[in-house]
């Protein structure tokens, strides 16, 4: 107990204290952002991570589980165990890092009362925008990055983490038996979803328990409901900050307040939604009932409570540069700019948020030009046209703004932005990528021709019209009077009004004079025009030819396009899945393809003298805390390279990938994806009909059987060097998952792959 002046002198020390903290955490912070890496894995493997799926279904303690039927116990433990390391395997979880042992620390603190729960629960990251928490059967706990980006308190991350604790220590997860057995082809994302899916009574009696726990641990109770307010607009960007007019102004390029003028659109979520036909009681009850339960404890103000830990804050700030970094990979620009708009108020400096923006608007760039998805069979243009979305708030007026401005328009803003960020720093590998492939992008565009821009900036401009306009006695050929019709049309064009002003509207015409007049730019221009002008030409001799001819150069180009000359690769890990005839994942099945897949992929390999290097999940045990921060890049690298390689201009992480290639000593990575599922034809009308017809049934059940199987492969090359998918190749085939048929499939693609182009 403190006396009074004990008291203010213990809050002098913690305000000096806190103080010092700020200051720490701030200079720790700044540092670290300007130079930001994404979350990295540290130290030694957790077992979560090691240990093999069929090892952890083996060793599974089936105690909890009585009350299931023998079969669907065995099926629920498959499946459960399955589905969890599919997420851990994801590239998405990492361990020891900052935000895990954070994490792992605050779940400490949260269950020191709770001797039944000591050294049983791991909480982990889980990287991804959604605002996401949940609890495993396993005693894992995830909490997403865009969870944390979105909370204002360690308390309520504190709430969250033991509601998801209670879900553990009161068996909720038991009642996830209905999403194992319905266990499909889901997205990581959707897994995560459908493991937070409790029944109505669960989330209930979670809360509930949870603020009892949150009060022990000597937290506020004034940020507990707040936690729901978080939920309810988890939707939105995680600050809702109104956008600067002078935020995109730069010495070259001014936008005009016209294009703020906007008023955002209104936020519509709300608490007291119908909730009869949901799973989940709506966020009014479940905050009406932790109101009820807070006021059973009348010692939350009488207790020394923990101020919020001031790591949360730098916590919080590392979760939003992920969410940045995750919403550029999710070809998301607009949530990206916004996040990036709010987050260099505070670090604006940092290159990492630089090259995100670049990012961000190379993807805004693409979206505005037509994809270059020439065929030679079909000869047709397709139009890139992804859904609109619906914006509410401040990121409303943003989206706006760049969808109000016309392709040259996006693309002049783009040149801008992503031109300052690479002469910024020539050394930086992806701001130079970004800045390259901003030039590819342009020369492909038909809506961006150098002479239709100023040679003059704005201000430029402004003054040497005002000086013109001062000599009445001027001839020159910019003076009105002397504009015939087309001299009209085209100086308005360039955003020159009639009465030789400027026409606000087409600002842009004005933002990239001085880029405009760079010999490097002119140049790097000038050699991709030549590329595009032999692609042209190219595409008019096909146009040419006779349908036989055309035929006949489609198929010596596809039949090319796999010559790669391959003598060297980086295998990743490959997806291989066995199903049945409903998609259900057959789990022992499933790792028996695998093991089959890789003696045959070794074996082909070394027939063919062709020297195989892996980056897999094989030999769990034997892999070490950089073999899975490698793992990750890779693995989010090639979901977005695969996603529309052919006319994706996206910049992977080039150090990253020069890294990889470095330790490996290869160039070229293969990855390929694996399905097989054996579903025969065999009805019940059918057998009634051939077994009558035993003649006929002695031919059809013998091919019904034997043409059953289903093989789908995909193949993909990714080069490291300049991180581009080289090679997208798919078979289908009724062919069953054997020795022979995978070892004759491996071994026709490693041999295609190492010949050299016209080779053969």
């Amino acid at each position: 107990m403190f006396t009074s002046g004990e008291y203010q002198m213990l809050s002098c020390g913690k305000i000096l204290f806190a103080g010092f903290l700020i200051v720490f955490f701030q200079s720790a912070a700044q540092t670290d952002f300007n130079h930001y890496q994404s979350l990295r894995s540290k130290g030694p493997v957790p077992k979560d991570f090691s240990n093999p799926t069929l090892t952890k279904i083996k060793q599974d303690d089936r105690t909890d589980l009585k009350s299931l039927s023998p079969r669907k116990r065995e099926f629920f433990v498959e499946q459960i165990n399955y589905s969890i390391d599919e997420i851990l395997h994801s590239g998405n979880v990492t361990f020891g890092d900052t935000l895990s042992t954070y994490l792992q620390n605050l779940g400490d603190r949260l269950i020191a009362g709770e001797s039944d729960l000591e050294g049983k629960l791991r909480f982990y990251v889980y990287n991804s925008t959604e605002a996401n928490a949940f609890s495993t059967r396993q005693g894992i706990v995830f909490v997403t990055t865009g969870l944390i980006a979105q909370l204002t308190s360690e308390a309520q991350l504190a709430f969250v983490l033991s509601h998801e604790i209670i879900h553990y220590q009161e068996h909720h997860v038991l009642d996830l038996f209905e999403y194992a057995s319905k266990e499909k082809f889901y997205s990581y994302n959707e897994k995560a979803r459908f493991l937070s899916n409790y029944s109505r009574e669960n989330e209930l009696e979670a809360d509930r328990l949870a603020v009892k726990m949150v009060h022990d641990a000597g937290y506020r109770s004034g940020e507990i409901n707040k936690t729901f307010d978080v939920l309810l607009y988890s939707y939105l960007p995680f600050e809702e900050i109104k956008l600067d007019k002078t935020y995109f102004n730069t010495d070259e390029m001014y936008v005009p307040d016209m294009y703020f003028d906007f008023k955002r659109n209104e936020i519509s979520a709300k608490f007291k939604y119908n909730d009869y036909l949901m799973s989940h009681p709506n966020l009014a009850k479940r905050k009406e009932q932790v109101s009820t339960q807070i006021a059973t404890f009348k010692d939350w103000e009488k207790e020394i409570l923990y101020n919020d830990s001031l790591q949360f804050f730098y916590i919080r700030d590392i979760a939003r540069f992920e969410y940045v970094l995750n919403k550029v990979y999710a070809e998301e620009p607009i949530e990206a700019l916004y996040a990036i708009y709010i987050l260099e108020k505070k670090h604006p400096e940092s290159a990492f948020l630089r090259n995100a923006k670049s990012q961000a608007w190379l993807d805004i760039m693409k979206s505005s030009i037509k994809k270059e998805t020439f065929s030679y069979a079909t000869s047709s243009y397709s139009i890139n046209r992804k859904k609109t979305k619906f914006y509410e708030g401040q990121i409303s007026v943003l989206n706006h703004f760049i969808s109000t401005l016309p392709k040259a328009g996006k693309l002049a803003m783009g040149l801008r932005i992503i031109y300052d960020t690479y002469h910024a720093d020539t050394s930086n590998l992806v701001a130079k990528k970004c800045y390259e492939t901003a030039v590819h992008l342009l020369v492909k565009s038909d809506d961006f021709e150098m002479s239709k821009f100023s040679s003059k900036n704005f201000n430029e401009t402004l003054a040497y019209q005002k000086e013109l306009k001062q000599d009445t006695s001027s001839r020159s050929k910019l003076h009105s009077a002397e504009w015939d019709k087309y001299a009209v049309i085209e100086n308005q064009s360039k955003g020159v009004t009639e009465d030789f002003g400027i026409d606000s509207a087409k600002f842009y015409m004005y933002g990239i004079s001085d880029i405009l007049r760079d010999s490097n730019f002119v140049k790097k221009f000038g050699q991709f025009s030549v590329g595009k002008s032999k692609l042209d030409k190219d595409k008019d001799e096909f146009n040419l030819m006779t349908d036989a001819e055309q035929e006949n150069l489609e198929y010596f180009k596809y039949d090319e396009e796999v010559h790669l000359n391959m003598d060297s690769m980086l295998l990743f890990q490959p997806a291989i899945f066995e199903t049945t005839r409903s998609t259900e994942i057959d789990v022992y099945k499933t790792f028996r393809t695998k093991e089959l897949v890789f003696r045959e992929i070794y074996e082909n390999a070394a027939d063919l003298n062709i020297h195989v290097e892996s980056l897999s999940l094989k030999d769990l045990e034997t892999l070490s805390a950089e073999d899975w921060n490698n793992y990750s890049m890779l693995q989010r690298s090639l979901t977005r390279a695969i996603t529309d390689h052919e006319n994706d201009y996206f910049v992977l992480d080039v150090p990253g990938l020069n890294d990889i290639k470095a330790k490996f000593k290869t160039e070229k990575l293969l990855f390929f994806e694996y399905e097989h599922k054996y579903a025969p034809e065999l009805y019940a009308g059918n057998i009634a009909l051939f077994t009558v017809l035993l003649p006929v049934g002695l031919v059809y059940f013998p091919i019904a059987i034997l043409s059953g199987h289903y093989s789908d492969w995909q193949f993909y090359v990714l080069d490291l060097k300049t991180g581009e998918v080289v090679l997208d190749r798919s078979y289908y085939v009724n062919e069953p998952a054997s020795k022979h048929s995978i070892g004759s499939r491996l071994n026709g693609m490693f041999n295609q792959l190492k010949q050299a182009k016209n080779d053969y």
